[in-house]
């Protein structure tokens, strides 16, 4: 097998079985629909369509201006910003199929191996359901494969090696790691290029890449502002998604999150993971060359993945690696059976589609609850009367929906406010807290396992437990949304009385004149230490799960203390810590 020779040309038979299943899956695309936006990375998309800068995280660093370029050229005939994304999302999903076809054949797989890669490709509960709203991983997925697949036909295709590279570089202008997918199959193809075909090939991804970022620069307003947004973006990814993080299990813990159970549902998994088994034995007893390139092009990405990226999301960040494992189970298959190839390859598909479609139904036909829960809370509270206080994770609706109505960041639906007023209200998803005041729901079943699990349970409910700051208090200090208080060196506070495991979170922060002198803080509820920790960063995260409660109906003490601290003179006072963040509830 070489792959300097074109593959074998389609019968009219298989032309007609091709074209018959790509109008089927393009079909199927319109049952994801969402009828609106619904997680937090769409409504950052939403307002970069409206404001792009990436200082905002509208959208968040490198700021995909690909896809937020072909958005904006979809907006000219639509009269919607979120409905022009899920406009470039439909579209890349209605070529999900031919682009994994395309890239099969191109591995020089039967034309029914080929077939089954590119159906359950875009069958997988992901890959169907991430199509339908306003995310720019299918259309990642869908530029890079048709970058991959047109780079290996580069390889005895001038032509095909430029359309490669430009493609890979529109791919790279959505997500930078789409390079790690494009690296091998553009390398095999540039080994069989003269030379000024690669400087061209060179010029072509060059400038559309730095159009593209440039572009994004530009938009931002300072090349500075931006460098260090990337900076800050990729500290947090290492400081809290990577393999560094602390809160992080280790990889062995989570290797079958991101390799086995991406499917999102424990029964298909198993026997997709089955077959993934088969091919891999296979391939290396037969030393396939087309199963070790789909490995070498998508494994990087695989990797990284694993590495770098949020566990939480995984069946979103999954997709960019989900061809590889779906030409994996293909060729299972066809090992396993190769006379009941299709009746095998259907019975999968046909499994997949009675699990994903129910779950689009509330997607397709509701309006999501963040976006009923913010809107409901700019119309039933009166700033002038009222104070709003918004969870972390709804902040972003509120802004996206309206702008300028005042409201004060908290942590989560556990906040206690750090300046308690009365009349006050909590816009927050539910995480252990009760039921109260307005709550919006979104069905769960099979949806709790594809989608991110958030913004499921929301409410907006009365605060009806403060804290209570008795001694070591600075007055409250409030900028915008931001609201904090400083103390001394020691500081006293009572968290309402409680019952059963409490979660207590923190979150708090140092002068940064302190921060080289290592300060030392301790914490202790009820006069029983949790911790002590010697302070590196000027910002600090602590959650602790706290056992020794105060007798039923007594407030429980928390002592915080600091063994530096600092003199300010506007006003004249002594600062070792600043509290953002108070949260306590049930854990």
């Amino acid at each position: 097998m070489s792959f300097d020779l074109p593959p074998a040309p389609l019968s009219r038979h298989q032309r007609a079985i091709f074209i018959a299943l790509a109008l089927f899956c393009a079909a199927t695309r319109f049952l994801a629909l969402a009828r609106s936006l619904w997680d937090w990375d769409e409504a950052l998309f939403t307002m970069a369509m409206r404001d792009y800068d990436v200082t905002m995280h509208h959208p968040h660093p490198p700021g995909f201006p690909v896809y937020i370029a072909m958005a904006k050229v979809l907006r000219l005939v639509i009269s919607d910003d979120f409905r022009a994304l899920q406009g470039v999302n439909l579209i890349a999903a209605v070529l999900v199929f031919p682009a994994l076809f395309l890239f099969a054949r191109e591995l020089r797989l039967g034309f029914t191996t080929s077939v089954s890669a590119a159906t359950l490709f875009a069958f997988f509960p992901n890959v169907w359901f991430f199509g339908g709203g306003g995310f720019s991983d299918v259309p990642s997925i869908v530029l890079v494969l048709f970058a991959a697949a047109f780079l290996l036909r580069g390889i005895r295709d001038r032509k095909a090696y430029f359309i490669g590279t430009f493609l890979l570089a529109l791919a790279i202008g959505i997500r930078p790691q789409n390079l790690l997918v494009g690296l091998v199959p553009g390398l095999l193809a540039t080994r069989k290029r003269r030379w000024w075909e690669i400087l061209i090939a060179l010029l072509i991804g060059i400038v559309i890449v730095g159009a593209a970022f440039g572009g994004a620069i530009h938009a931002t307003g300072s090349l500075q502002e931006y460098m260090r947004m990337v900076r800050e973006h990729g500290d947090y990814i290492t400081r809290i998604d990577s393999f560094r993080a602390e809160a992080r299990p280790p990889l062995w813990r989570i290797f079958d999150r991101f390799f086995l159970k991406q499917y999102q549902s424990p029964i298909l998994s198993v026997i997709a993971s089955l077959f993934v088994v088969i091919s891999i034995v296979g391939a290396i007893r037969q030393r396939s060359r087309p199963l070790l390139l789909n490995a070498l092009t998508f494994g990087a990405f695989a990797v990284f993945a694993w590495l770098m990226l949020d566990r939480f999301s995984i069946s979103r960040f999954s997709i960019g690696y989900q061809p590889m494992f779906a030409v994996f189970v293909a060729d299972g298959i066809a090992r396993v059976g190769k006379r009941r190839e299709w009746m095998v390859s259907a019975a999968l598909v046909l499994a997949f589609i009675a699990y994903t479609f129910p779950a689009l139904t509330p997607v397709r036909k509701e309006v999501a609850p963040s976006i009923v829960a913010a809107s409901t809370a700019s119309q039933r509270i009166d700033p002038r009367r009222e104070q709003l206080y918004v969870g972390h994770t709804m902040m972003v609706f509120m802004d996206l929906l309206a702008p300028r109505f005042p409201y004060i960041r908290v942590v989560d639906d556990r906040a206690l406010p750090v300046a308690p007023r009365e009349h006050s209200w909590m816009l927050a998803e539910i995480t252990t807290t009760r039921d109260e005041g307005f709550v919006f729901r979104r069905e769960r079943g099979a949806l709790w396992n594809i989608a991110r699990r958030h913004y499921f349970d929301i409410k907006l409910a009365p605060i009806t437990e403060h804290a209570q700051f008795v001694s070591g208090w600075y007055e409250p200090e409030t900028e915008q949304s931001h609201q904090w208080r400083w103390m001394g060196g020691r500081s006293l506070t009572n968290l309402p009385p409680a019952r059963g495991e409490m979660l207590l979170r923190l979150h708090f922060g140092i002068p940064g004149e302190l921060v080289e002198q290592r300060p030392e803080i301790t914490v202790k509820v009820n006069g029983r230490r949790l911790d002590t920790l010697i302070v590196t960063h000027d910002s600090i995260e602590r959650d602790y799960h706290v056992l020794q409660l105060a007798p039923e109906g007594q407030p429980n003490v928390l002592e915080l203390s600091i063994d530096r601290t600092v003199p300010s003179h506007d006003p004249p006072r002594e600062l070792g810590l600043r509290l953002r963040y108070l949260a306590w509830g049930p854990s």
